[in-house]
Order: C-alpha cells, then structure tokens, then sequence
C-alpha cells in the first residue's frame, strides 16, 4: 500500500489554490469510501480491520467545515466538500492538499467520485449538481434543480436526489438531463428533503420533512410505498438484507420491509434522531442528539445495549472490523464494540463532529466545524 501511495502522489498536480486538475483518472478499489456512508444502502462498512487504540497520523485545514454528508476517498485521496463551495482533494498518507475549486456557495452533502469524475452537490448556488472531471480540471455539465442540501444517490447510471422545495429527481449519469421528477404529495410548510437517498433492489429510498419515508421505482419514478413515521424525516435512511432502517426528529427508530414498506418493529429513543444507523452483523446502531449510542437487534429490535457519549450525536458511524467510530458535539470520536457497545478508545479532536466519519486505506477520516479534517490511523 505504502508504494502505491507514493506512486499516486507523484501523479498528482496541483494546478494552484484555485484548481484541481489531476494527470490520470483515479481507479476504483476494494478500499475505497466513494460517497457517503460507502455505498449506495448506506452500510458504513470499511473493507478491512481499524483496530483501537488509533494514533493521529496528520490534520489538516480546509479553510471550512462540511455538512451532513462524509469524507469519501478514492484511489488514495480523499475529497471533502465544504459550506464555504470548495471540493478539496488532500494525499491520504500525508494530509498535503493537492487541490481545491470553488463550484458554489456551500455543499452541504458529500461529493460521489466515480470514474473521475465528482458529482457535487450545492445550495444557495446557480447550478445545484456540477459533474466535475478531475482529469481535465473542468466541469462536464452543470445544472440547477433547486437546492440539494443531501448526498447524490449513484444508481445505475442515473443519479437521485432531493431537493429542500419538495421534488426528487432522477437525471442521467453523463448529461445532468431529468429522466423523472417525483414532486411530495400536499403542498404542507415541511415539504423539502434533506434526507440522502439509499437505493436496493430497483427501489429509491428517502426521508422527507413531511414525516415520510418514500419508496420509488429507480426506472419509473412510480411510488412503491409510503411510511409515515409522525415526525420530520432528516436522517438517511440504511438498506440492509430487504429492510429499511430510518430514525425521525420525533426520537423513534423504524426498520420497514423494502418491499412494501410495512413497519416490522419500531422504538422509541429519549431525544432526535439526525444520524444514519450502521449496520455490524446482526446488530444495527444509531445515535441520537441526547447522546446515546444505541444497539437494536436486526430481526426484533430489541435493544441490546445503549451507551452514552457525553455528547450529541448528529451524524452516523463508520464500521471497520470489530468497531464501530461515532463522533460527537462535544469534540470527541469514539471507538465502541458493536456487539456490547463498551467503549474500547476515545480521542478527542478540537472540534464538534457533525459529519459523518469515514474508514479507508488504513485510516479513519473525521471532519470537525472547526474546519479540520484529521486522519487516525493504528498505534502499530
């Protein structure tokens, strides 16, 4: 690995402050982390073992903090999308920026590279999806749906998202042109979606603000199913195994059949949920804004364990090996068994974490608002 990074920095340029632009496209890896939450059902799952205790390998200053979405890394860099409308591009080994490019005003979702090419997502901007080529420095296309405060859902070579009006599209990987749009039934006040689609099976899934969870044909745009959890959908939801799993601003915990949305158990938790549950084996975990962390068996949700981390939990973990990583408000990011919930290390980062971790090529990448990206790896 160690060669290969090497390799890769030196085929790096850096075009200035104001430019990214890279001299090959980047290839995909067993290890990569390519949009949030890794891949399009939310799993959070790294491809190898992150053993605690970690030691911080480097930090580095984006000039900005990141939204709701993650780090992603491909190929050995990582990108981060910032709210000041930057996608940075930093060496995984050494945290050195390669590059950087203003698209917007703020990206409040992550970047999804695929092929070379990044697919940002923007607010407060003209254009709301720029389909950056890293090869030639240049966008592809641009176009504006509205603000899109989530992450792009890459499916099939059509790209998904919602928008904080209320409407969800579908477009075409290559071009940016809507293949369908979904416009939210009952024009209510809480109508937008800031909740990141996940895709499974042909079907769509998302949250939205009217309370709903949404299940759309990824080919028709045509309504599976509808769930209405009784609160404000911000959380993303998680695809595992024909389940849905997707927390409300009410507190409560829902896992849902795919195919049907029929709720198969649902439980109530003591503040908000804004983060995405991970899945880890037969266990999936979810944290929520008293500070608990929180263990429900996949097939009854029974809880199994509930930890609490001294702070808010605002964004989702990332699973590598034997252990789940949750970062909190109160500037701390936690290492915990998945199967009891005890805490195995504890770091903390100078910064309240908002957004969600993400574990590649060795390392954990955690974001903080005080505009820092820091990559742990481990002590040996």
């Amino acid at each position: 690995m160690r060669s290969r990074l090497l390799l890769l920095t030196g085929l790096l340029l850096l075009a200035g402050c104001g430019g990214l632009r890279m001299e090959r496209y980047l290839h995909s890896g067993s290890d990569d982390w390519p949009t949030f939450a890794r891949t399009v059902a939310h799993t959070a799952s790294a491809s190898g073992a992150l053993t605690p205790p970690l030691r911080l390998a480097w930090t580095q200053d984006i000039a900005a903090g990141m939204g709701n979405g993650s780090p992603v890394v491909v190929d050995s860099i990582v990108f981060v999308g910032t709210l000041r409308g930057e996608l940075c591009a930093l060496s995984v080994s050494t945290g050195k920026q390669i590059g950087s490019i203003s698209l917007g005003e703020a990206i409040q979702g992550s970047p999804v590279i695929d092929g070379g090419v990044a697919f940002v997502p923007l607010s407060n901007s003209v254009q709301s999806i720029t389909a950056f080529d890293l090869f030639t420095g240049r966008p592809r296309w641009k176009k504006n749906y509205g603000d899109v405060e989530v992450t792009p859902c890459l499916f099939r070579q059509r790209i998904f998202f919602g928008n904080t009006a209320g409407t969800f599209f579908s477009i075409e990987r290559a071009t940016g042109d809507v293949r369908w749009k979904f416009e939210l039934p009952d024009n209510t006040t809480y109508k937008g979606i800031r909740s990141s689609p996940a895709a499974d099976s042909g079907t769509i899934v998302f949250g939205a603000d009217d309370g709903r969870v949404y299940a759309l044909d990824a080919e028709s745009g045509a309504r599976r199913w509808t769930f209405d959890t009784g609160g404000p959908v911000i959380a993303s939801p998680l695809i595992v195994s024909g389940t849905v799993f997707v927390g409300n601003r009410l507190g409560t915990f829902f896992a849902l059949d795919l195919s049907s949305g029929r709720p198969e158990w649902q439980s109530h938790t003591a503040a908000p949920i804004y983060a995405n549950g991970v899945p880890a084996g037969d266990i999936v975990i979810v944290g929520n804004l008293a500070g608990e962390a929180l263990g429900f068996r996949v097939s009854d949700g029974m809880r199994v364990w509930r930890t609490e981390l001294e702070g808010p939990i605002n964004a989702g973990g990332a699973v590598a090996g034997g252990t789940v990583y949750i970062g909190t408000m109160k500037k701390q990011i936690y290492g915990l068994d998945p199967g009891n919930g005890a805490i195995t290390w504890k770091a903390e980062t100078g910064g309240r974490i908002r957004t969600s971790p993400a574990a590649a090529f060795g390392r954990l990448f955690v974001a903080t608002d005080e505009h820092d990206l820091l990559a742990f790896r481990e002590e040996k």
